[in-house]
């Protein structure tokens, strides 16, 4: 559509790299209780510039539906769990959603999340789940702030690590200069939120082209490191363009893993 603002999705890169299932994709930081490390003297903060980009970043709707097949690869010690996986893009004039689906396994009903992006608002989450393996799905139901914290799946990635709710948050900070990440030419950028429990602060890499999340860190209220967040992989598709094959988020507070492999989409 002529005159929507619009950039790569976070899984098809225009150039070698932007999903927000992100997810997760992000880094923790906040106003109260200190940055997780000492910031170097020669690092200059910039509030204006972060709000700047963290809109910028909210407000860049992807190029175009798509749809994606994969698998959530959770690991715990010694255990490990697969769960297929489905996510769709679908486009709007204002508006985008983002569908994550799961098929059900033998010890868990299929999941939904449907969060709905906006331009100019916050993001809406809808959520359903099955109450045991092979009942139906009901429709998803709105959720509240404080709902969003729960795991996806049973997976490492928060309902909110998706739909990269840090985005949102009261305190953006753009710390200059920047960094390479992945032989990509990075912004660096500190989301704070001092009220809330859990993470509290996020610290992420923002890729300058796409806008899309390279590796993130999350952090709680006391500066301890609780998440860390990377995209893994990429690989070329018979267009030429990349495609984002595998992200992984650690949960070092629950010593658990998980990675989020997708299938490389067949050109038609």
């Amino acid at each position: 559509m002529i005159g929507r603002k619009t950039r790569p999705f976070f899984l098809n890169f225009k150039r070698c790299l932007p999903l927000a299932l992100a997810v997760l994709g992000v880094n923790y930081v906040a106003a109260a209780g200190g940055l997780p490390a000492p910031t170097p003297a020669s690092v200059v903060r910039d509030e204006a510039a972060g709000q700047l980009l963290a809109k910028e970043i909210r407000s860049s709707m992807p190029a175009e539906n798509m749809e994606r097949s994969g698998v959530l690869v959770i690991k715990s010690g010694k255990n490990k769990t697969q769960i297929p996986v489905r996510c769709q893009v679908k486009l709007h004039d204002a508006t985008w959603e983002t569908d994550y689906q799961t098929t059900d396994t033998p010890a868990a009903g299929a999941e939904r999340l449907l969060i709905i992006h906006s331009t100019n608002g916050p993001s809406q989450y809808l959520y359903a789940r099955a109450p045991k393996p092979g009942a139906a799905l009901p429709e998803p139901a709105p959720l509240s702030p404080g709902q969003l914290d729960a795991p996806f799946a049973g997976s490492d990635f928060s309902l909110s690590d998706l739909g990269l709710e840090f985005l949102h948050w009261p305190g953006q900070c753009q710390l200059l200069p920047g960094e390479m990440r992945k032989g990509q030419p990075c912004y660096l950028l500190e989301s704070a939120n001092s009220g809330k429990e859990g993470i509290a602060r996020v610290k992420s890499s923002i890729d300058k082209e796409s806008l899309g999340p390279l590796y993130a860190e999350a952090y709680d209220a006391e500066g301890k490191k609780i998440k860390e967040f990377s995209l893994d992989s990429m690989k070329k598709d018979a267009r030429g363009r990349y495609n984002v094959r595998e992200m992984e988020i650690d949960n070092i507070k629950l010593n658990s893993t998980t990675d989020l492999i997708f299938d490389i989409p067949k050109v038609q």
